[in-house]
Parts: C-alpha cells; sequence; structure tokens
C-alpha cells in the first residue's frame, strides 16, 4: 500500500510555482501540472537527475513520516493509530511517496496475534484506524467512522500539502540548477 503526494492528475487552479509547473491544490492530493513529463525531460537530460530527485523526494517523504507519526499519538484512544503508523515508511522514488509495511503482524493489547487463528496485520487496521468504523459487528473496535476525513495520515497531509509541494519543487529547482540542465 503506496501514498504519494503527487498522483498524475490533469488540472491547474494556481498555487506554488516551480520549473516542474503548478502546484495546485485538488481536495486531498496537490496537483503538479506536467510533473512527470518534466521528470522524463530532465532525466534525458542528465543521468545524475533522477538520483538526485530520490533524494529530495525522500527527504520530503521522510519529513511527512515523522509528521503523520507524531499526529498519530493525537488521535483519541490512539494505540491503533499509533500501531498502524509505526508501519510506514518513506520510500525511495522520485516523488514523495509513503508505504505501508501491511503485512507485518499488529500488535494488539487486547487481543495478541499468538491467541488468534488468523494473524491480524497492519495492512488490516490501516483504513479502521484512518477513517473509523463502528457501523458494523466486525467495525466496532475502531472510533466513529469520518467518511474521508481521516484521524492521522490524510489530516497530516492536508495541513501540510503546500509545503510539502513547495519543498519538493525547490528541491527540484535546486538539483537543475546544480546539474545545470534547466
Amino acid at each position: 500500500m503506496a501514498f504519494s503526494a503527487f498522483p498524475n492528475m490533469p488540472g491547474d487552479t494556481g498555487g506554488t510555482l516551480g520549473r516542474a509547473g503548478t502546484a495546485a491544490v485538488a481536495g486531498n492530493t496537490v496537483v503538479v501540472k506536467d510533473l512527470f513529463e518534466t521528470l522524463r525531460k530532465f532525466s534525458k537530460a542528465s543521468p545524475q537527475f533522477n538520483k538526485e530527485m530520490r533524494k529530495v523526494a525522500y527527504t520530503v517523504a521522510r519529513d511527512l513520516e515523522s509528521k503523520v507519526k507524531l499526529e498519530a499519538t493525537t488521535v483519541s484512544r490512539a494505540s491503533q493509530a499509533i500501531q498502524v503508523a509505526k508501519g510506514l515508511r518513506a520510500s525511495n522514488d522520485r516523488i514523495p511517496t509513503i508505504k505501508l509495511r501491511g503485512k507485518e503482524s499488529f500488535v494488539s493489547k487486547s487481543r495478541p496475534n499468538s491467541k488468534r487463528k488468523t494473524k491480524v496485520t497492519r495492512a488490516d487496521v490501516f483504513f479502521g484506524a484512518e477513517f473509523g468504523g463502528g457501523a458494523r459487528p466486525t467495525t466496532k473496535q475502531f472510533l466513529r467512522h469520518r467518511g474521508q476525513s481521516g484521524y492521522f495520515f490524510w489530516p497530516t497531509v492536508r495541513k501540510r500539502k503546500n509545503a510539502i509541494a513547495k519543498e519538493y519543487l525547490d528541491g527540484m529547482d535546486r538539483v537543475v540548477k546544480e546539474l545545470g540542465i534547466g
């Protein structure tokens, strides 16, 4: 399971400006017009570009990962959110990406995996911890359902979306200048 701050979406509604194009906010995501075309163009101009952009994106994703883990501690009855957040890791990609190590065991104090026939993983609990539940007997262990707003991951992304876009595009500008390909 992976989450990216810059999914490939068309559109341009204004926002932070960088060499890659315009970063615009659309719901829970940041839209950067022509981002992938720009990455492709610069990677053809310099073989070092992809390597440097992976460093930039990893730094942005690591920062976001730490902010998400901190936000998870503020959730009421936070044990589920904290355990899920422990499985989040920044990924080495050209765009800021965070992945969930979903196959790892979920640590539960009330019903440990050692006492279960079917082991519970972080992926099994992620959506309930993030978006809540409670409507069905199988989701009573989660906080109340919040629709698409979320409890710790997406609220953090939404709060930081402009900073994420700015950090990433500033990093891209720096890499382009250092490599002299812009």
